[in-house]
């Protein structure tokens, strides 16, 4: 469109259209494949295919300039420019008035390329990093294109206003962008601004965006309280199409007002969110109620959002009636309404969310929009495919229906509903009184419970369930045990997850029937005590991940349970403080790829000599376990694993009494990760040197280490951590045989006085980042460094 090759012809009028029809055209013939939808099948990405691509680039092999490109040549005939770092090849192009399109990666624009290229009408700095936009961007008059998306910028120079044949605008994701120029009404050429400041509180819309009648994209709009920023401004944009959000919606005065938006005539428009920002107190009176009932849509509309609604109620639109397309809803923070709109019979809802409704006590059936005057049997939200209930602390019970009168000829009959058909996953948080829930489920897949008092919501959902492939329990203070049945019922179920449930004890038998079972978690379940005894021939035979942390009662995982989970990616057993015993097949998995059985203090027996078997091995985490586990034995555990030549990161615990590492970590020449955890070490042996592949080194709670001197070179360490080692006093100058370091942090220890020389410090050419914290003695030695960019230090 920026280049003007979109002219108007037959039915189609604007150039978008021109374009979207062409765009089909390319799909048709499969010279545009791969297409990605979003949920309301808009093609958000496709790719050209290889073909076409080679094609296209030998037909502009003349005008086009970039990295895959030719090189070197003096180009007279260069429309697009794109490269990377162009500042060291844009001179190559000898006639830059020829220039129609630039992508440029630097920080800045040097004001003298902008002049140059004075015919430009496509200018992308997307991603650049920049922070300013140079005033000369206003003299490229005829620009149609710029897009300063993912950079830094503040402001927008006030020249970008003069831009009066600017089609496009794009600032997405410009976090620091606190406001648009005041004059950008004049910009009667814009037809899409692509603009989402929602983390910006301050933001500030321009004057008169109303006089903008071309604008089709407007993503976004902050109300404001003068004259030529208030909401009325939207009524004059016709052509508004796509997305909008709308906030500060609490300084709009009445229903009229509100109505001066005419978004019930802008048919375009799929996408709404009228968001408020209410800072009264609770009980003060607003006028919420009547500013949502003037702000109807369209009935074309597919995803609406309202968040910090303080009406009581909503209005009569929220309907089937007024609403037929709609396909996604959220209501969030609407913490004054006492009842649920009538949702229930919108035919193409496929996800609601009813998020902070701290009033209501229950959903009932007025809730499903049903009552005796419907013919046949009746389906309640017919497409809903994912369901959230969150943050409602007033709620305890949520009704169903199965039943209801009616009147056929004169006579009284009773019908069926059906609830729910195509729900797939629901998700039910911070709901701590509900006690009752229906049980008309019959597809669910995913089911979450989180901050739930009772377990009967978990019974009634379950109760008649046998679809279930997710099951995540967190926070549900009351479960003691997963009801037998639901595990008996839901034999697909491959993912279960029990977190935060303090009274949680222990699973039923009924478990090693879930022969498809892929991952099970247990984590901050303190009571929890027991693993039921495999029997007969059930085993999780198809699990690949099994984590356990904090389960404080566990003593013993047992015998059988683990040893026949052959597909074990994922191993992890931590904070388990009475644990004692540990199955002795772990050795015999060969899919393991992580191993993690650490901080179990009173893990007595322990798997040795069998590591070089997990030829999957990728990371290991272990130590410390009982004191009755010696330093030999520790050591037994490591025998062979110089052998995984997949192995890569391996996080050590130690004991304070070890005054040395197991000898075998000097061995593993892959290693590209290790931390050195609690040993009792005075130096960094120098057999470390062997680990050339080595990236990160950390050296962490080794209370007694006194010297940190690297003496042999480790040319691919990159992060260097030595936290909590109260007795280090120097940094030796070996640390310039890290030639490729670029991060060093130091923490914690109290008796560090010196640093490399200032010598040291500047060979090493890569370091970037010197973090310091709690180091008091270091202060003097560091205000003499200045080779690092990044420096910072809690302690000065």
């Amino acid at each position: 469109m920026a280049e003007g090759y979109l002219c108007p012809f037959q039915d189609a009028v604007l150039m978008e259209d021109v374009g979207n029809k062409f765009f089909q055209l390319l799909l048709q013939y499969s010279l545009l494949q791969d297409v990605k939808l979003d949920e309301h099948s808009n093609i958000t990405h496709c790719k050209m295919h290889d073909l076409v691509h080679d094609l296209a680039g030998d037909i502009l092999k003349s005008k086009l300039f970039d990295q895959k490109g030719v090189k070197g040549e003096n180009l007279s005939q260069v429309r697009y420019f794109g490269w990377d770092s162009p500042r060291d090849q844009i001179d190559k192009i000898n006639e830059p008035g020829r220039l129609y399109t630039l992508f440029w990666r630097c920080n800045s624009v040097p004001e003298d390329v902008l002049l140059s290229f004075k015919f430009l009408r496509v200018l992308n700095l997307s991603k650049s990093g920049m922070w300013e936009l140079t005033a000369s961007v206003g003299k490229l008059i005829h620009l149609r294109y710029l897009d300063l998306s993912d950079t830094n910028i503040k402001a927008l120079p006030d020249s970008i206003c003069k831009l009066y044949n600017l089609q496009t605008l794009r600032v997405n994701n410009c976090y620091y962008l606190e406001e648009l120029p005041d004059e950008m009404g004049n910009m009667i050429s814009l037809r899409h601004i692509y603009c989402t400041p929602l983390h910006n509180k301050h933001f500030r819309m321009p004057f008169n965006m109303g006089k903008l009648t071309c604008l089709q994209t407007l993503q976004y709009f902050e109300v404001g309280i003068e004259q030529g920023r208030q909401l009325v401004e939207l009524g004059h944009l016709e052509n508004l199409r796509g997305e909008l959000t709308i906030r500060g919606l609490q300084l709009v005065v009445n229903k009229e007002e509100a109505q001066t938006t005419y978004l019930q005539e802008k048919p375009n428009i799929y996408k709404l969110a009228y968001l408020w920002s209410h800072d009264e107190p609770e009980g003060c009176e607003t006028n919420d109620e009547h500013v949502l009932d003037g702000l109807q849509p369209h009935p074309n509309l597919k995803t609406l959002e309202v968040e910090e609604y303080l009406g009581t109620r909503f209005p009569s639109w929220f309907s089937e009636k007024f609403l037929p397309n709609l396909v996604k809803l959220k209501l969030i923070d609407c913490k004054r309404c006492t009842k649920i709109p009538l949702l229930g019979q919108l035919k193409f809802l496929r996800h609601l969310e009813l998020v902070g409704f701290h009033k209501v006590e229950c959903i009932g059936t007025t809730f499903y929009a049903i009552d005796g005057n419907n013919n046949g049997n009746i389906q309640v939200f017919p497409s809903l495919k994912e369901l959230v209930l969150e943050d409602m602390p007033s709620l305890i019970e949520w009704k169903g229906v199965e039943l209801i009168p009616t009147t056929n000829g004169g006579r009284d009959e009773v019908i069926g509903v059906r609830m729910f058909p195509g729900l797939e996953k629901l998700r039910i948080t911070k709901c701590p009184l509900l006690k009752s829930t229906p049980n008309q489920f019959e597809i669910l897949r995913e089911l979450i419970i989180e901050g739930v008092d009772s377990g009967m919501p978990l019974l009634n959902l379950c109760s008649n369930l046998t679809s279930l492939v997710k099951l995540d329990l967190s926070d549900v203070k009351e479960l003691t045990c997963l009801p037998d049945e639901i595990l008996r019922n839901n034999v697909s179920l491959q993912f279960l997850s029990v977190s935060d449930c303090g009274e949680f004890r222990e699973f039923p038998q009924s478990l090693y029937n879930l022969h498809s079972l892929k991952s099970l978690e247990i984590s901050f379940c303190t009571n929890f005590s027991s693993f039921p005894v495999p029997s007969g021939e059930n085993y999780l035979t198809s699990l690949q991940s099994l984590q356990l942390f904090c389960c404080d009662e566990l003593t013993i995982l047992p015998s059988g349970m683990v040893e026949h989970c052959r597909s074990l990616e994922t191993l992890l057993v931590s904070y388990c403080n009475n644990l004692v015993s540990f199955p002795l097949h772990v050795w015999e998995m060969p899919s393991l790829s992580d191993l993690d059985i650490s901080e179990c203090p009173k893990l007595i027996s322990v798997p040795a000599g069998g590591l070089h078997r997990l030829t999957g091995l990728r990371a290991l985490c272990i130590g410390p376990f009982s004191e009755m586990v010696d330093f030999e034995a520790f050591q037994l555990i490591f025998n062979g694993i110089q052998q995984l030549l997949s192995f890569r990161r391996l996080y050590v615990y130690g004991r304070l009494h070890w005054d040395s590492l197991p000898y075998q970590l000097m061995q593993l020449s892959f290693l590209t990760h290790i931390r050195i955890y609690d040993f009792g070490i005075k130096a960094i042996p120098h057999t470390l040197g062997n680990l050339t592949s080595l990236e990160t080194l950390e050296l962490r709670s080794c209370k007694r280490l006194q010297h940190v001197d690297l003496l042999h070179v480790m040319p691919k360490l990159r992060y260097l951590w030595i936290d909590d080692c109260p007795l280090l006093e120097a940094l030796m100058d070996g640390i310039v045989n890290l030639i490729s370091l670029e991060v060093l942090t130091l923490s914690k220890c109290e008796k560090l006085k010196h640093l490399p020389s200032r010598d040291v410090m500047q060979r090493l050419t890569k370091l970037w980042s010197l973090q310091i914290e709690g180091c008091p003695q270091l202060k003097e030695s560091c205000t003499k460094l200045s080779v690092v960019q990044d420096f910072s230090s809690s302690s000065n």
